[in-house]
């Protein structure tokens, strides 16, 4: 009988992953039949491509590689100026794509890769809008702290201070952590509010999900590269923590984060959930977090692909999200779209470890 019921109990052992690879995989296989060429240089596609080569990563899948070379051939050579100015000056919904392109050149190593990086990152380092405490604007002119802007900086940073031997790139991915929190985190409960203004002081009142999913990532990926020693290694990794203790008291009974993390009546929204699966799994795989932080992400993982994975497209995605009231988020409609495909495939490439 003892036999017969360990045999019983071996299922529920499989990993989320393991249950999830085909769903997960299938998302990047329909990706790659779309036309490269329908897609902008970014910040929703610069995070679908971060997670198509975080997907390739896992995988060793030439045909994800091949996807994002061709689309990145239509950008090579092109005047920065052009890549990184668009409706708003200095936007930083434009670096994104450079980081996808990072990961390109560590994978198939071609010169004009590692220029169109470097040109990015030279822009963030030394030109893009900054406030009196060195932390980046949203766009030239902006005088805000957006939490979007931490995921659109620290990434790149991070991953190019490493690959260029820029220890500098590093500590001011860290920094930009270290100045948001001071502003945007709440004492409280350990979340982020979405934005902060620093000439009139203004801070947004909501606690918004995939805002707070944009800074689990982020401290998940500069972490990633910090050394143990890094004088503010200790301070992120405060941030993190807090951070997560506010995140294991708002995921809802399915295993969902909602898009106003503390308004249980706002919509479970599927991007949100996909970075905190992606972020908490790797902070606890970094030892950052304890390992109790990999069962939220487990259940986290399981209802976004029993609820939000259709035919190889991620649903339940909110549109495009700008700082207001709390009420403004739950307006917002929900759908497919490019950041919900790159925080899912990303998640996936954290559980398939």
């Amino acid at each position: 009988m003892r036999i017969a019921c360990l045999f019983l109990l071996i299922p529920l052992c499989i990993s989320g992953a393991g249950r999830y690879k085909a769903e997960w995989l299938s998302v990047a296989n329909r990706l790659v039949k779309t036309d490269p060429g329908a897609y902008e240089f970014n910040w929703g596609e610069g995070v679908q491509w971060i997670g198509l080569m975080k997907t390739y990563e896992r995988t060793a899948d030439k045909r994800y590689l091949d996807y994002m070379e061709r689309w990145t051939a239509s950008y090579i050579g092109q005047d920065p100026r052009v890549l990184l100015n668009g409706v708003r000056e200095g936007y930083c919904g434009h670096w994104s794509p450079a980081t996808a392109i990072l990961f390109m050149q560590e994978a198939r190593p071609k010169a004009e890769y590692a220029t169109l990086v470097r040109r990015v990152v030279d822009y963030i380092a030394n030109h893009a809008e900054r406030s009196s405490e060195g932390a980046l604007g949203h766009w030239q002119g902006s005088h805000q702290l957006w939490v979007d802007t931490l995921y659109m900086a620290c990434p790149l940073l991070a991953g190019a201070g490493k690959a260029f031997s820029k220890p500098e790139y590093i500590t001011d991915a860290a920094r930009q952590i270290v100045v948001y929190a001071k502003h945007l985190q709440d004492e409280r409960s350990g979340l982020f509010y979405h934005m902060w203004d620093w000439k009139t002081g203004e801070r947004t009142p909501a606690l918004w999900g995939r805002g707070n999913g944009w800074v689990t990532m982020s401290l998940a990926d500069t972490l990633e590269v910090m050394e143990a020693g890094h004088p503010l290694r200790g301070k992120l990794v405060e941030i993190a923590r807090r951070q997560a203790e506010g995140l294991a008291r708002t995921q809802d009974a399915d295993g969902l984060w909602h898009t106003v993390l503390d308004e249980p009546s706002s919509y479970p929204e599927s991007s949100a959930t996909s970075m905190m699966v992606y972020g908490l799994e790797k902070l606890a795989r970094l030892g950052v977090l304890e390992s109790r932080y990999r069962a939220l992400a487990e259940r986290a993982w399981k209802a976004v692909n029993q609820r939000y994975v259709r035919d190889g497209v991620v649903i339940g995605v909110s549109a495009g999200t700008e700082p207001r009231g709390k009420e403004y988020y739950g307006k917002l409609p929900a759908g497919s779209q490019t950041w919900g495909t790159g925080a899912y495939l990303m998640a996936g490439s954290e559980m398939e470890r």
